[in-house]
């Protein structure tokens, strides 16, 4: 049975998708998402970043979304046709127990309107902050790979994320993994993070 979220994107033409983690960039989502038209940058109020567990594909914990009363997400407003939500759904792992799909307000900041948009957070999200945490004690299963930073840095550069942020996501500490194929793939060369391997 659908919930009405799902009953309504599968209803409509095309469907809004906030995107905070890889699929901030271009190259990443069109590699599943092909036909994905980025709408602008967005802001989601009163939720933090963090990272959690451990992703094979990028060899280090992933995003995810987690409320938050006066933090803020940027991320990139991706408007996609809604025949393609079930390969959006495959590419998060929903089947699979990964992630889960939420519908969210997000401020649209080139429109300056907000959109309700479709985002995942982690079924298995984390218990404490990781802005909470001493830099040296931090776990390994919270740190993202040196790869899928360079991923989110590059993404919210394209998409016009403010500056600040963008330097918040380059000092993220992570735990030096690198994947070649991907590097080579998304073209992050030259991509400079505050820690590098």
């Amino acid at each position: 049975m659908l919930h009405f979220s799902e009953a309504f994107f599968n209803m409509a033409s095309k469907f809004y998708y906030f995107g905070f983690g890889s699929n901030m960039l271009a190259k990443r989502i069109h590699i599943q998402n092909p036909g994905a038209d980025r709408v602008g940058p967005g802001k989601l109020q009163d939720y933090r970043l963090d990272f959690y567990n451990h992703s094979e594909k990028w060899n280090g914990a992933p995003a995810t979304i987690v409320p938050s009363k006066g933090d803020c997400v940027f991320g990139a407003i991706w408007e996609i046709d809604s025949c393609h939500l079930e390969d959006l759904d495959n590419q998060e792992s929903v089947n699979s127990g990964v992630y889960t799909p939420i519908t969210l307000p997000v401020m649209c900041i080139t429109l300056q309107k907000y959109i309700q948009c479709r985002a995942y957070h982690l079924c298995q999200q984390p218990e404490t902050d990781i802005k909470c945490i001493p830099e040296q004690q931090i776990p390994l299963d919270r740190l993202p790979s040196e790869t899928y930073l360079k991923t989110l840095v590059k993404g919210a550069l394209e998409t016009g994320i403010p500056d600040e942020y963008v330097n918040f996501l380059r000092a993220i500490k992570h735990n030096r993994n690198r994947v070649k194929t991907l590097e080579s793939i998304l073209e992050l060369q030259d991509i400079k993070l505050a820690y590098t391997s």
